[in-house]
């Protein structure tokens, strides 16, 4: 099992560092949290508290975008290619493809946290005086919002018929999660609290704040998972249909 789920990881690793994919997202992101930072953060008139704030969701909306091109075509090109087919052929179960290339989905936000987005928080606490603990949370809640949004763009790429297609649903299951959180108070208390809890805005922002929520901590660790099982009953039914 384990075999197989590295030589899954090791493919997409291949694949990632072998075309323009790690140059447009690695450099992509480090380009545009820089324009961020510059244009939003390092003014006379901000604090620390402030500038932190803003850097962490500069970093959210750049992991969300780069961890979605990443998952858009992870399913999507296999089937494209014909390669899908060989690894059903092959003896490699459907959970195992699956948490190779989550792994692989790891390995790349890993990357953009600590080496690409790393430098600024760094930057916050030598430069802004920011406590080292706020450096800390916010950067493991950009972490685990990255490894939410790849399950959740794995779930889309298994059921797209391309990138675009793929990309677009994935889209819209984070906008649906977004938009129902943003508006449950118009609903009734009990309602209000569950659809609250969706919001993913407000799990993030707590992280920005120098907490570690665990209710926050928990949703996005039980989504990623409920999105990767998803996807593996995708696959299943896939290949089933043959």
């Amino acid at each position: 099992m384990f075999r197989n789920i590295k030589w899954i990881f090791l493919k997409e690793v291949r694949v990632f560092f072998g075309t323009y994919l790690a140059p447009l997202v690695l450099g992509g992101t480090a380009f545009l949290n820089s324009l961020f930072v510059l244009i939003l953060n390092f003014n006379s008139g901000t604090n620390y508290t402030e500038t932190t704030i803003i850097t962490f969701i500069s970093f959210m909306s750049t992991m969300l975008i780069a961890m979605l091109i990443v998952a858009m075509g992870s399913i999507t090109e296999e089937k494209n290619r014909g390669t899908l087919e060989f690894l059903f052929t092959a003896p490699i179960s459907d959970l195992e493809i699956v948490v190779g290339k989550f792994l692989f989905g790891t390995f790349v936000c890993a990357i953009i946290s600590v080496a690409v987005d790393g430098l600024f928080p760094l930057f916050l606490y030598f430069f802004w005086k920011a406590p080292l603990y706020i450096v800390a949370s916010g950067t493991i809640g950009v972490f685990l919002l990255g490894l939410f949004t790849f399950a959740v763009g794995l779930f889309g790429s298994s059921l797209g018929k391309n990138q675009m297609i793929s990309l677009l649903i994935s889209i819209a299951i984070l906008l649906t999660l977004w938009v129902i959180g943003y508006f449950s108070h118009l609903f009734d208390a009990a309602t209000r609290s569950v659809l609250f809890h969706l919001h993913i805005f407000t799990h993030f922002i707590s992280f920005s704040k120098g907490v570690l929520p665990l209710s926050s901590t928990v949703f996005f660790i039980s989504g990623t998972i409920f999105f990767l099982y998803l996807t593996v009953k995708v696959l299943e039914s896939r290949r089933w249909r043959g």
